[in-house]
């Protein structure tokens, strides 16, 4: 039987902060580089521009979404799951040799997504429907593009309704965390400038509390993938019953 949506949030609670120390270190570095953004602005004397600071804010946290979650992932995946491709003595090879794919099938999947979505939108929903476990399989089982995007689409075809259900889950909840803390800085000490949000503390609460919710983020989404891929492979062997 799948795991229920709330023992698959606990799960997802428990793996990321499995190894507190790495997950404390993520957290800091994440608010350090989210920091960097309203910094370069004030440095640069590029004054108040919110699409500015927005796209320096994308670029100053790609290590944390291309390096050090995916890292943490797989190590996740390699001491709870041991699967034959992704050993828990090989992981950080393995992660060596795959993250950079993983990456670039991210912003394959990403880009295609939002083109269609832009075009047409229910284009672009289908690629994330179909697709969107592609760059997971890259980097935990270490296949191609072109195995990863099909062993989604698979996967999606035969679980879908279990999958979108709780990635939905998954993903309201990182909102609502992360929408209730943006809605009490905008209430209560909203920041109006660059220099303003340098020196609030809500400011780097923010950053370290954002995250939090995608450090968590990613350990459930690992959790449910685990659990897709175990669920896959066990409702594909026969029943011996049904001879």
């Amino acid at each position: 039987m799948f795991p229920s949506s709330l023992s698959l949030l606990r799960e997802g609670f428990r793996l990321a902060f499995r190894h507190p120390l790495i997950s404390l270190s993520i957290c800091i570095l994440g608010s350090m580089l989210g920091g960097l953004a309203p910094f370069l602005m004030v440095r640069g004397g590029l004054g108040d521009n919110p699409v500015t600071e927005s796209l320096l804010f994308f670029v100053a946290v790609l290590p944390l979404d291309m390096y050090l979650l995916p890292r943490l992932v797989l190590r996740l995946d390699a001491e709870t799951l041991g699967h034959p491709r992704n050993p828990a003595d090989d992981w950080p090879e393995a992660f060596e040799t795959r993250w950079l794919r993983a990456f670039g099938t991210k912003v394959l999947v990403g880009v295609a997504a939002g083109l269609g979505i832009l075009l047409f939108i229910i284009p672009g929903l289908a690629v994330l429907f179909f697709f969107g476990w592609a760059p997971t399989r890259v980097l935990l089982r270490g296949e191609s593009i072109r195995e990863a995007c099909i062993g989604s689409l698979d996967l999606m075809r035969r679980l879908w309704p279990l999958a979108v259900s709780r990635v939905l889950m998954v993903l309201l909840v990182g909102m609502a965390v992360s929408g209730s803390a943006q809605y009490a800085i905008l209430t209560f000490h909203p920041l109006t400038s660059p220099k303003a949000e340098l020196l609030s503390p809500l400011f780097w609460g923010q950053q370290f509390l954002g995250t939090l919710v995608s450090l968590w983020t990613a350990a459930s989404l690992l959790v449910i993938y685990q659990a897709l891929e175990s669920f896959s492979a066990d409702s594909s062997v026969p029943s011996s019953s049904g001879k």
